[in-house]
């Protein structure tokens, strides 16, 4: 009796696990299939995530390399992001008069027109507007620019070093000095010779010192140095780490909704395995699995992406989430709080609708920022000049002047000189003449071509009056109320 009722339990034991191997084998080809149509592709942020970046900015002075490199990782792969850092590198002009610094007493025309062309010429060799917005782009990626200009009689270009062998050392004429590491070159010895001579003599003396300091200051006289957070010497800190976190918030909102999206389009099918009804036991099917993972895999093969197959012996029933009709676009509000973060108006980079008016307010803001780092590029040009030879000296001013504002800038540089001002320099240069080509279009028009007895005036408000136009003039942007410009931006559209 007790042999009898081993041998049925262990029958039924056998059965059982037989069961479990069905179900088990069910499972892992539903599963496979299912798990394959609704997997996402990695983010390209996967590089980095939120916790990440939330440890780096809570202590940024130990984090500095890393921040950095994140920062060009997100200008690399977040179109926001390019944008910003794009605005502010190229949203100034560089345009700038040259100035004397002092009148001799005894004036001699031809002795001061000579410096005055020679030390335009020079200026005019640095390439301003090319070479500082390569500067300041990466100055507000990497909240610092380390340069180190190469230089010859006709041609000038700054060399970019990398930021993790640099730090600033010291201030000289209210400008940035940095100190380069040595020890680069004791992991890279045959990148030395692509770099200057300095470097060269530079690494002998650290070789001969190396349990001293690594940190040897460059040539101010050759080097660059502009950083964007002034106000901090110790640490680089990326200008826009406030929009790290929009830019991650961002992209999981962008995830959730590429996933909800395959949801909404993922379509399942099922096929029931047959049971058999008359067998008195239950958990019998009318065919082997073995046959019906046969057509299970066979069917899944030519099954198209975004569609699913489950092989079951039971009845699946869909249910279907209705989406809110007030479901708020997470995408298109984290993109807005991206530009936010960064203290700019959104409508500067997409078509969505804004009064004119509101804009330049926003870009009068971004302005103001601007024009404090351009000083600090101006004390590097000045220390420049001040150094050249010659006893009559000459310093740059860049104008107040950015791409949104030429036109206004200009006319009130006019006005000011209609009414005698000594402002025709600023006046020409506020239409991107540089001093050089301001002393030889002059010289060019008016003393070899003499155009001006060649030329009749153009005909204009100020030579004539048109009858036909009626009213008053058009206000400018500035002048006109928010509610007035909603009204004629309606009348445009």
């Amino acid at each position: 009796m007790s042999n009898k009722s081993q041998f049925d339990l262990t029958l039924e034991q056998q059965k059982q696990a037989l069961l479990n191997h069905h179900y088990a084998s069910i499972r892992k080809m539903n599963t496979k299939h299912l798990n394959k149509a609704l997997t996402s592709s990695p983010s390209v942020l996967s590089r980095f995530d939120s916790k990440q970046v939330a440890n780096f900015l809570q202590n940024p002075q130990k984090h500095e390399k890393q921040l950095r490199q994140l920062s060009n990782y997100l200008y690399n792969v977040n179109a926001q992001y390019r944008q910003i850092v794009r605005h502010f590198a190229t949203l100034p002009t560089y345009d700038y008069t040259l100035n004397i610094v002092e009148m001799p007493t005894k004036i001699n025309a031809d002795k001061i027109t000579k410096a005055y062309q020679k030390a335009a010429q020079y200026v005019d060799k640095l390439n301003l507007k090319d070479e500082m917005s390569e500067v300041l782009k990466v100055a507000f990626k990497e909240d610092v620019f380390y340069g180190y200009e190469h230089e010859s009689k006709d041609s000038y270009f700054i060399q970019k070093l990398d930021a993790d062998y640099c730090q600033i050392s010291s201030i000289e004429d209210g400008v940035f000095n940095f100190a380069y590491d040595f020890s680069y070159f004791d992991k890279f010895k045959d990148s030395i010779e692509l770099f200057p001579d300095e470097f060269k003599v530079k690494y002998q003396i650290y070789n001969l010192n190396k349990q001293t300091n690594r940190w040897l200051e460059l040539d101010s006289d050759k080097t660059i140095c502009i950083k964007i957070n002034s106000d901090i010497t110790d640490y680089a800190l990326p200008p826009f780490n406030t929009v790290f976190e929009s830019i991650f918030d961002q992209d999981e909102y962008k995830k959730i909704k590429k996933a909800k999206a395959k949801m909404d389009n993922f379509l399942l099918l099922t096929q029931l395995i047959p049971m058999d009804d008359k067998s008195q036991d239950v958990d019998v099917f009318k065919i082997s699995l073995d046959l019906a993972m046969q057509f299970h895999n066979q069917l899944s093969e030519s099954l198209g992406e975004g569609i699913g197959l489950a092989t079951t012996p039971m009845e699946i029933e869909a249910i279907k989430l209705e989406k809110s009709k007030s479901d708020n676009d997470s995408v298109s509000e984290a993109i807005r709080e991206t530009y936010t973060d960064a203290g700019l108006s959104q409508y500067l980079f997409n078509s969505d609708k804004n009064t004119s008016a509101g804009i330049t307010k926003s870009i009068i803001t971004d302005e103001q920022f601007l024009f404090s780092i351009l000083t600090q590029i101006e004390r590097w040009v000045n220390r420049k000049l001040k150094k050249q030879s010659g006893t009559i000296k000459f310093y740059i001013r860049f104008l107040q002047l950015t791409n949104f504002s030429r036109e206004e800038v200009f006319n009130r540089y006019l006005k000011a000189a209609q009414f005698g001002a000594p402002v025709k320099m600023e006046m020409v240069a506020s239409l991107g003449l540089s001093p050089l080509e301001i002393l030889n279009k002059t010289t060019l028009e008016n003393e070899i071509f003499k155009l001006h007895d060649l030329f009749i005036p153009l005909q204009s408000s100020h030579t004539q009056t048109d009858s036909n136009k009626a009213g008053a003039p058009k206000k400018n942007e500035n002048d006109i109320s928010e509610s007035r410009q909603v009204d004629l931006d309606n009348l445009d559209d």
